[in-house]
């Protein structure tokens, strides 16, 4: 670890150790984090594949840590965090946007510059990066219906392209294998003029307020269903909601979310993931597909060992 550090700070690459699924997760829970490195050039990308390549340690980009869990036992790798790089342009009806710029900057950008589309979005805790590899989206709009192109850092060649959006592999709350092993450097959106931008995104910001819980969570667990009905119906119907796990909830306002109710563990969350998934397959026939990401290692509660 010792080594690592050593050529991080020659590389004059920003980073912590200290790092813990409760300042990276949108949970604000889980283990921690090797190190968390926050590169602000490509040449500091390929510097931190040079460092992960030599010492065996994965890479995994990540924006706000929105849909992130990291288990109990921590990630043995670098998170890299890609808030750094803010870079901003425009050209008529396109929007081109640094990867770790969140959507909330980025809604404030298209409103000044009087060009919509994202509205639905707003509320959102996301970075635009983020957003793109999941295909993120809310009342009927998804990420997919405004990404022009996307450019790449290719995290196994480090070299640096573009992948049209025609060229993506959306789908439903992903973009298939479009990005991996990659980590998305910029995005250019392709929007449309508009106006009372801002009234818009208020508008959808408050509905997400009325409908969705406030205390620490990753948003909705599961993926819609095949049948298109949103998991916490079939979870509030199979009896689940408010149910409680150590410090983790599937809250009581919205069976579709977990939330962190305080002191909450990442396995508290993956219990009442599983218990969630068995009830629907026992009751409804149905297999419930995560929205989340989980990376790391589970604790084995009986000796403190990693598995």
């Amino acid at each position: 670890m010792n080594e690592v550090i050593h050529e991080l700070n020659n590389s004059k690459i920003a980073f912590k150790t200290d790092l813990g699924g409760k300042e990276l997760s949108a949970f604000r829970a889980g283990g921690k984090a090797l190190v968390t490195a926050y590169p602000e050039s490509v040449k500091a990308l390929e510097r931190l594949k040079d460092i992960s390549e030599a010492f065996s340690l994965p890479l995994y980009p990540f924006g706000l840590g929105s849909n992130t869990l990291i288990l109990d036992g921590g990630y043995d790798g670098i998170m890299v965090s890609m808030v750094g790089m803010r870079r901003i342009s425009a050209s008529g009806n396109e929007l081109t946007l640094s990867a770790g710029i969140p959507v909330t900057v980025a809604l404030d950008i298209a409103a000044e510059k009087g060009l919509g589309g994202l509205e639905e979005l707003g509320g959102i805790p996301a970075t635009i990066g983020g957003m793109t590899k999941t295909n993120a989206g809310a009342f009927g709009r998804e990420m997919s219906d405004l990404v022009a192109e996307a450019t790449v850092f290719d995290m196994k060649t480090g070299e640096v392209y573009k992948i049209k959006g025609s060229e993506t592999d959306f789908g439903y709350r992903t973009s298939g294998s479009t990005f991996h092993d990659k980590i998305i450097l910029s995005v250019k959106l392709d929007l449309m003029p508009a106006a009372k931008i801002k009234e818009k995104c208020a508008y959808y910001t408050a509905l997400r307020r009325e409908t969705q819980p406030s205390r620490p969570s990753l948003g909705s667990t599961f993926k819609r269903t095949p049948d298109g009905i949103g998991a916490g119906y079939y979870i509030d119907k199979a009896g689940l909601k408010g149910t409680v796990i150590g410090g983790a909830e599937i809250s009581s306002k919205h069976a579709g979310f977990i939330v962190n109710r305080g002191h909450a563990t990442a396995a508290d969350y993956t219990k009442l993931m599983a218990l969630s998934s068995g009830a629907v397959k026992r009751k409804f026939g149905i297999d419930l597909e995560p929205e989340i990401e989980i990376i790391g290692k589970e604790i084995n509660r009986d000796d403190g060992a990693r598995t």
